[in-house]
């Protein structure tokens, strides 16, 4: 049965960087501030939106032209555009679904030619950030975004992959007909998946074989 939608998580995927909002932490010096807030929100004390309000508030008056210059200074996981090249030359087109932020993940959709993406949108004003963030993708909710994203393109699921490598991707993956994990962080996404490959440049291979 021939793959109609791929749908792809971006971090440790897509990227090399698995976590974007470590990465700033650590360029802008804050990064006990972003270990406070995660620990907060795994502990139970916050909520999603409001860990993710209090991470885009440590960067708020940051120059968006320097996070963006930061996010495109890291590497793409090896195959990355050959793969995109390649699914673009035989029609099936490819979402990305993640739980980073817009000024990371609309570029690499650009880059790579994706036919959609959604993703947390860090707020931003005049070229700085304001310090809010609205959150599309919350941690481990992307079950229902995948649902939603079969009815608007009015694909069967046993015809759509979805990538991934953490296990709030394990959620996507039961949605769907075909998993595959990229980087695999944990022992329980490669469980749950399909297949398993390093990097990206045996992704057409995989693909052949569905």
């Amino acid at each position: 049965m021939p793959i109609e939608l791929i749908i792809f998580d971006v971090d440790g995927v897509l990227k090399q960087v698995v976590d974007p909002y470590m990465l700033l932490h650590r360029h802008f010096g804050t990064e006990a501030e972003g270990r406070r807030h995660f620990r907060a929100f795994r502990e139970g004390h916050i909520t999603y939106h409001e860990f993710a309000q209090l991470d885009a508030w440590s960067w708020r008056g940051r120059r968006v032209a320097e996070v963006k210059a930061l996010l495109r200074s890291t590497p793409y996981t090896p195959g990355a555009f050959e793969m995109a090249a390649a699914l673009q030359a035989r029609g099936i087109p490819f979402v990305l679904l993640s739980s980073g932020f817009d000024l990371n993940v609309e570029e690499v959709a650009r880059d790579l030619g994706a036919a959609g993406w959604c993703a947390n949108i860090l707020h931003q004003h005049r070229g700085r950030i304001v310090g809010r963030m609205t959150v599309h993708v919350p941690y481990g909710g992307k079950g229902p975004l995948v649902r939603e994203i079969l009815q608007r393109w009015g694909v069967d699921p046993a015809r759509v992959l979805a990538v991934g490598d953490s296990e709030t991707d394990i959620r996507m993956f039961e949605q769907v007909g075909h998993a595959l994990a990229v980087r695999p962080r944990s022992e329980a996404v490669r469980q749950a998946a399909d297949a398993t490959l390093p990097d990206l440049t045996g992704f057409l291979t995989f693909l052949s074989s569905l």
